[in-house]
Order: structure tokens, then sequence, then C-alpha cells
């Protein structure tokens, strides 16, 4: 059996939800509080997109020393903290990545009450290795979860996630475990590798339906380009995202502007003349 998989959503640590909350309507998203899961110390609120993709703004109500996501918002501050992809079987998901070499924990159910009464459940893997997604299954109807309607329509007229950029230490072996996930056909290869290479970088882009997901190394640190800046980050907090296109979002909209109040999310507006470097550039220009 084939599995398929979709981006699901991206979550991103706040210290403060209600404040995130406000700053990311400014921008002009439409938020949705989202109450606290049953299984952590946590609450949220999402920003749905037409695509079916989200942002998840996570706070934590008692400290957690120990969680992953909570000591890396303690650690290096604000922003993304990981991303989940939706798979057609989670079980064979994680089957498939086993036969590749790659362990993925679970399933564990998840679950939440919202404020309607309704009982939200889903299923969580999580892999051994951060520069993997963590896996997302529905138990009840993904709409419980993930609603339709009005809540995905934003005064910014944002539709969706049009691609993620993610930096890793080793390339060859995080392709390796992005086939081994995905499936070798996801791949679709070094798009513009002359130019990548000129600001000490090298790309594998992974496609998740209508999303690309973009894994950046640097090749050279030395110079002034980005290899030397995401060189810098590894260093300081390893492989994750740092980097994210928002596709619709209205012309006028700047994407320096759309991350000042994005709490360390560093957000890019998507526009038909994109690069691929404009896509894994960091919004605030390195030096």
């Amino acid at each position: 059996m084939i599995v398929n998989f979709q981006l699901d959503h991206l979550v991103i640590a706040v210290n403060d939800l209600p404040r995130a909350i406000q700053d990311y309507r400014q921008l002009g998203f439409n938020v949705v509080s989202g109450g606290r899961p049953e299984h952590a110390p946590t609450q949220n609120a999402r920003v749905f997109f037409f695509d079916g993709s989200y942002l998840e703004l996570i706070e934590w109500t008692m400290p957690a020393p120990g969680e992953k996501w909570y000591d890396r918002l303690t650690q290096y501050g604000e922003g993304f903290v990981g991303f989940a992809l939706l798979p057609s079987d989670i079980t064979g998901a994680i089957s498939q990545a086993a036969l590749a070499g790659i362990h993925y924990s679970g399933p564990v159910a998840g679950s939440r009450i919202k404020s309607s009464g309704e009982h939200v459940q889903w299923h969580l893997s999580w892999p051994a290795t951060h520069a993997l997604p963590f896996l997302c299954s529905d138990v009840t109807p993904r709409s419980l979860r993930v609603p339709e309607g009005h809540v995905r329509h934003h005064p910014n007229l944002a539709l969706g996630i049009q691609s993620i950029a993610f930096r890793v230490a080793k390339l060859e072996s995080s392709t390796r475990f992005y086939c081994g996930l995905l499936g070798a056909k996801a791949e679709q290869g070094p798009d513009e590798l002359s130019l990548l290479e000129s600001e000490g970088v090298v790309v594998r882009t992974f496609r998740l339906g209508d999303t690309e997901l973009h894994l950046v190394t640097p090749a050279d640190s030395s110079g002034p380009g980005l290899g030397a800046w995401l060189s810098s980050e590894l260093k300081t907090k390893g492989e994750g995202i740092y980097g994210l296109c928002i596709r619709g979002i209205r012309q006028g909209s700047s994407s320096e502007s759309l991350s000042q109040l994005s709490h360390g999310a560093a957000l890019r507006v998507a526009d038909a003349n994109m690069t691929l470097l404009d896509q894994i550039t960091p919004v605030a220009r390195f030096n």
C-alpha cells in the first residue's frame, strides 16, 4: 500500500497566547481559539488556510522542562518548533518509514473537548530525529479538528503555505530520511543549484501536495552569504524550520512587516516572481 502525505500544520511556540492572537489578527489573519488538549499543559489558537494546512500558536500553561518544544522555547525564544504531516494511513506510514530504517513511535492518542462539547480525537507519531516532521492522523472527522468555511477567510487574503525552509546539518542523510518516509518520487531535485552555490548552500526539495519543503544546508560558511548564516544557526539552534512562504496575501504587504508581529516565526509573502533563493532566504537579511 502506498501512503500519501500532505502538510497538516506548523507549530509556533509563544510566551503569551492572548498577545500572539492579537498580533496575528493585526497582521490580517483570522485566528481561532483552540482550547486545551487533554494530554499536555498547553493552550493554543489556530490560523486555518484554504489548502487545508494551518498554523498552531501554542503556549504552555505551566512549566514543562524536558518537553522538547517547551525546551526550545525557553532556550531559543518564540518561533517555529515543529511541523506535522497528514498521512493517508498513519500505521502504514510508520511501517513504511521503518523499512527505510527510520523509527517513528506510536501511534499515540490525542484529544480535546471543543467549547461546543464535541470530542475531537487524533493519533500522533513522533520521529527519533528532529530533522523529520511528526505525523498527525484524525480519528474523528477531520473537519472537527480542521474546520472549513468562514474560519479559512482572512482579511489579508492568505490562502495557504507555498513553501517551508528547513535547515539541516547533513543534507545527504536528511534526503535519505525524507525519501524513506515520503517515497523517492516526492523529491523534486536541486533546482537553481548554480545560483544557490553562489550563496554557499545546497538545497533539496520535496513536494507535499501544493507545498514545497526545501531542505537547506551550508556548503560554504566562509563567505558573507546564506551559507555562513545557516552554519551559525545550526551551531546555535540545531536543525529546524527557519522560514515560511504564505501564498495569496494581498499585494502591497511586505515580508518585513509580516514578520514584525509573528512572534519569532519568519513569514514571507509569496508571489509569482519568487525564486528558490527568495524562498529560502531569511526575512531579516543576514550580514
